[in-house]
């Protein structure tokens, strides 16, 4: 008798157990994990530096830009609000120009592809509390204000053009361009996606020039793919270059604003090759342009006089294999206009070196067996330099501040996880957002040490989300091969995962080269949650190529 009501009660606890179990956590559903921002964690939106360096703005709720003081987080003032602009109807984004009494506000945007889009965009003047349409006829893309702030240039319809904030007065720079011909101040496809950029236009530190960007698109072929976005499928059709075939002929011209002409730059005489970037040097006259090779193993930096178009090479890397994705901090002139920062990974990781204009190498600044993954910022009066980079992880990413000498290197970031820093434009306070892969993002503003003054955005509200889902943990593991490679991976199991049971296994591959997606940080998507307590298995594996292992 004892046996049997022993027997009972471990079945009864066994029960209780299971539907306790059942009745903990919340059913999470498909459309919660991919239809709706349910698991998104919150952030802080649209951030700028104020040049005083005490001060910052954010977006708050697509309506207004607040100032607040650094030190104590006390919001000071709003600058702007569009309650009182019924023309605006949400503020996707904005930037201050130069002297920070005029805002450039972009909303009603309409995507392009992954980058580009298609905006209003309006001028306040904050003292006059005036708003104004930078244009009426018709949408535009990437309006940028000039140096002096009383100017903006922008795309439309393939064409670059010119508003005169002074007299309101619209002038259009180009004219040949045309849809699925000829772009100008803007990147095709290839370069958008590929090279990461969607702006194919500069303007001169002086304001009097502007650098742009002419793609001739006319030999690129065209592909068309199904969109299942409805019942019936759309078809979109558009310039894609397949390997080996035609893509866009890139050459870049410079408009003087004194005698309202256009002038080409000399590039060489190779028409199949990429130019990822163009950037003006200090000096008004030189504009600096990146050439790269198509099989991308040879990479030239060009500085061009634009008042004789010429140019001359005063840098040139060349890898046997693969030069790495050219990114918008590849190369960064000094506002000493004597030196140039430059991405390398010669030695088998990525580094950063410090060149003279005319092209001889200073000193490596970082050094070691991992890579330097953002360059953060230069502390030109300091002599300093901010980066993340894979030091402690290839997982992880820190904060350093470095000398540019490459010595006094410290680890400003304390947290084990993934740090993404944006700093004050005296680099006296950053906004630190860290999280790892099991805890969502925390928002904290730090000063120039690292240590936390306040935190901004905890998302405990989040946490205990996913606490009452029981979402699985991912715990990282390593994957041999049979050339002795280690590759990283992690592994999400049930909570009442058995080790003697068989699952089924969902592995989740990208495989691109430069990807990462085993990465000590918490991972937006939410789907993979779904699968969990069905009772599968989710496996990650990076392959080789991958980042942050050199």
């Amino acid at each position: 008798m004892r046996k049997k009501g022993f027997t009972f009660i471990i079945l009864l606890f066994i029960f209780l157990a299971q539907a306790f179990n059942q009745q903990t956590f919340k059913k999470i559903q498909l459309e919660d994990a991919i239809g709706t921002r349910n698991f998104f964690p919150e952030s802080v939106q649209e951030i700028r530096s104020l040049k005083d360096g005490e001060h910052y703005t954010m977006l708050d709720n697509d309506a207004s830009i607040v100032r607040y003081n650094y030190t104590n987080g006390i919001a000071l003032d709003t600058l702007f609000s569009r309650s009182h602009f019924p023309k605006i109807s949400d503020v996707s984004g904005y930037e201050f120009n130069n002297d920070e009494s005029k805002i450039l506000i972009s909303t009603n945007e309409e995507r392009i592809y992954r980058h580009s889009f298609l905006a209003d965009y309006y001028v306040y003047d904050i003292k006059k509390n005036a708003l104004i349409q930078v244009s009426t006829k018709g949408k535009q893309q990437l309006a940028t204000f000039s140096p002096s702030g009383d100017k903006i240039a922008f795309v439309r319809q393939n064409n670059l053009y010119m508003v005169d904030l002074t007299i309101n007065k619209e002038t259009q720079l180009t004219f040949d361009g045309k849809h699925n011909k000829i772009i100008n101040g803007a990147p095709d496809w290839v370069y958008e996606e590929e090279f990461g950029f969607n702006k194919g236009f500069e303007w001169s530190p002086d304001g009097q020039k502007l650098a742009y960007m002419r793609f001739d698109e006319r030999k690129v072929k065209m592909y068309t793919l199904p969109i299942y976005d409805q019942l019936y499928p759309t078809l979109d059709t558009y310039k894609y270059p397949k390997a080996g075939e035609k893509n866009s002929t890139v050459s870049i011209y410079v408009y003087d604003l004194s005698n309202q002409k256009s002038q080409m730059m000399d590039i060489g005489n190779d028409t199949d090759q990429y130019i990822p970037r163009i950037k003006w040097t200090k000096n008004p006259n030189i504009l600096g342009i990146l050439r790269l090779n198509r099989l991308q193993n040879k990479i030239d930096l060009l500085l061009a006089d634009v008042r004789s178009a010429k140019s001359n090479v005063i840098f040139t890397e060349k890898n046997k294999y693969y030069i790495d994705e050219v990114q918008d901090n590849t190369f960064t002139f000094l506002e000493d206009g004597q030196h140039f920062v430059f991405f390398s990974e010669r030695n088998g990781y990525k580094h950063l070196y410090l060149y003279s204009m005319t092209g001889k190498l200073i000193n490596q600044i970082t050094q070691g067996a991992f890579d330097v993954d953002e360059l953060l910022g230069i502390n030109q009066q300091k002599n300093t330099l901010y980066y993340t980079s894979t030091e402690v992880s290839p997982l992880d990413r820190n904060v350093y501040v470095i000398k540019m000498d490459g010595t006094g290197k410290r680890m400003l970031s304390s947290k084990k996880g993934t740090n993404r820093a944006e700093f004050s434009k005296t680099f006296r306070y950053l906004i630190n957002t860290w999280s790892d892969a099991n805890t969502p993002p925390e928002v904290t503003l730090c000063d120039a040490s690292g240590k936390t003054i306040r935190v901004l955005k905890s998302n405990d509200e989040l946490k205990k989300k996913i606490m009452e889902y029981g979402f699985g943990k991912k715990e990282f593991i390593t994957v041999p091969t049979t050339g002795g490679l280690q590759l990283n991976g992690y592994i999400i199991k049930p909570l009442d995962f058995d080790p003697l049971k068989k699952y089924p296994v969902l592995i989740y591959v990208y495989g691109g080269p430069e990807s990462q997606n085993v990465t000590n940080e918490w991972d937006n998507s939410a789907w993979f949650q779904v699968l969990i307590p069905e009772g599968f298995l989710v496996v990650c594996v990076d392959n080789r190529g991958t980042d942050g292992r050199g």
